[in-house]
C-alpha cells in the first residue's frame, strides 16, 4: 500500500513555519511497512484542500490529511474533505457527548465553532483524540482511505498510530537505522554505500548521516567504523561527555573563529559540569597574547591564522585550566578576511591530550555560522578519536 500525506497550512505553504508532522508520519508508516510517495502541501483555503484531495488520492491508497480540525475561522479541513468525499458532514455523537462534558467542566462556552470539531464526514470512523479536542476521522471509498488528523503533533501521533492499528497495520514490521558519521566527504561516502539497496544519506555542517534498513544496519557499521560517532538521534557533545564522564577526564577550548561555539555546545549536555572546567574565547589577537600567552612574534610572522598560533593557543589554554584535554581553533570564518596565502574558510584545529599535540588544517567554504558549526564538529571529533584510542591518534 502506497501512503500520500497531505499538510494543510498557510504558514507552511508560505515558508513562515517548517512542518515537522510529515517526517513523523512517513517514519511511522515506514516502520508499518507503508510506503510514502509524496507530501504535499497547500495553505488554509477550502476550495485548494479540496482540489488537492482529490489530485492526491489518484497518487496513493492511503492519504493522511493533517491539520484544519480545530475551532477557529481557518480550521477548514473538515469541511474540504467533506465537499472532496461527496460526504455531509455528521457530528460524531459521542465525541459531540464530551466536548460538552469536557467545556463545561472549565466553566467555558460550547460554541458553534467549538461544536465544529466534532463533525465528521458521514461513513466514516471517529479516531478518539486522547490529548486534545478535536475528533479524527477514517475513511474508506473504492479502495482509497483516507486519514483526517489534528495538525497538533502529539495529538497526530498518537491517532495516527490508532488509525493504522485500525487498519490492520498494527506491528513495526522494519525499521530505518540511522547512523551520524564524520570525517568522509559526501561523494566518498556516498560511492561507499551506494550498493546497498535502502541506505540514503544527508549531509549537514555535522557530518553525514547514513540512513539503512535494519536487515543491512550491521553490514553499514563495520564497513563505517570509527566514522560512525553515533548510532540514532545523538550529538557529538553528547558522545565526547559520555566519553569524559566514563574516563574521568577534563576538557577545556580556546576558540577564535568558533567564538566559544565548541564550549557551548558541550555545556549543553546535563552533567557536564562534571568534565567541562571552561573556555577562553580570543577573538582578537590582544586577547591572544594577553590571556593565553601567544607570542607577538608569533602573530606578526606567522598570523592569527596558523598553526603555530594554534599550539600556542593550546599551551596556553593548559596552563590556564590544567584540563586533561585542550581544544583550540583559528581561522577565517568569512565572508570577508582572506588574502593571497589564506583563503575563506581556512581553520587550524588542535587538540592537547596529556602533553601530546596535534594541529590540523582545515579549508571549509561555507555560509559564516554554518562553517563556525562544522569547525566546533572537527574539534570535538577530534577529541572523541583520541578518547577512544590515545596511541593510534598521537602515533
Amino acid at each position: 500500500m502506497n501512503v500520500g500525506v497531505l499538510i494543510t497550512g498557510t504558514e507552511f505553504a508560505t515558508g513562515t513555519k517548517q512542518d515537522t508532522n510529515s517526517k513523523m508520519f512517513a517514519k511511522i508508516a515506514f516502520e508499518h511497512g507503508l510506503d510514502v510517495n509524496f507530501i504535499h502541501i497547500c495553505k488554509d483555503d477550502e476550495a485548494d484542500i479540496a482540489k488537492s484531495v482529490k489530485f492526491t488520492l489518484e497518487f496513493c491508497d492511503i492519504l493522511i490529511v493533517s491539520g484544519g480540525l480545530g475551532p477557529t475561522f481557518d480550521d477548514l479541513t473538515r469541511e474540504a474533505l467533506s465537499t472532496a468525499l461527496g460526504e455531509p458532514l455528521v457530528y460524531d455523537e459521542n465525541w459531540l457527548n464530551f466536548l460538552e462534558q469536557d467545556y463545561k467542566s472549565r466553566n467555558v462556552e460550547l460554541t458553534q465553532m467549538r461544536k465544529r470539531m466534532a463533525l465528521i464526514p458521514s461513513n466514516s470512523k471517529p479516531i478518539p483524540n486522547k490529548f486534545g479536542r478535536a475528533i479524527g476521522f477514517i475513511y474508506e471509498k473504492n479502495n482509497k482511505i483516507v486519514i483526517a488528523l489534528p495538525g497538533i503533533p502529539q495529538e497526530a501521533q498518537s491517532m495516527l498510530n490508532y488509525a493504522f492499528d485500525a487498519l490492520g497495520y498494527k506491528d513495526k514490521v522494519r525499521e530505518v537505522k540511522l547512523f551520524r558519521t564524520f570525517g568522509l566527504k559526501e561523494s566518498d561516502l556516498s560511492n561507499i554505500v551506494k550498493d546497498y539497496k535502502g541506505t540514503f544519506i544527508n549531509v549537514s555542517a555535522c557530518g553525514v548521516d547514513v540512513y539503512t534498513i535494519d536487515t543491512i544496519s550491521d553490514k553499514i557499521a563495520s564497513i563505517l567504523g570509527k566514522y560512525i560517532y553515533a548510532q540514532g538521534d545523538i550529538k557529538m557533545e553528547e558522545v565526547v561527555g559520555k566519553l569524559l564522564r566514563e574516563k574521568k577526564l577534563t576538557i577545556a577550548t580556546a576558540e577564535s573563529s568558533t567564538g566559544g561555539l565548541i564550549v557551548s555546545r558541550l555545556i549543553n549536555v546535563a552533567g557536564s559540569s562534571e568534565y567541562c572546567l571552561g573556555s577562553i574565547i580570543s577573538y582578537s589577537n590582544k586577547a591572544k597574547m594577553d590571556i593565553l600567552g601567544v607570542k607577538k612574534q608569533t602573530l606578526e610572522f606567522y598570523g592569527a591564522v596558523s598553526e603555530q598560533t594554534a599550539k600556542e593557543m593550546l599551551l596556553g589554554a593548559k596552563k590556564l585550566t590544567n584540563a586533561d584535554i585542550v581544544l583550540c581553533d583559528t581561522g577565517i570564518a568569512g565572508p570577508g578576511g582572506e588574502s593571497a596565502e589564506k583563503p575563506v574558510g581556512l581553520h587550524y584545529i588542535g587538540i592537547m591530550f596529556k602533553d601530546a599535540i596535534r594541529i590540523f588544517k582545515e579549508i571549509y567554504q561555507g555560509e559564516r555560522n554554518y562553517t563556525r558549526l562544522y569547525i566546533s564538529q572537527y574539534a570535538l571529533n577530534l577529541a572523541r578519536l583520541a578518547l577512544l584510542d590515545y596511541d593510534e591518534f598521537f602515533t
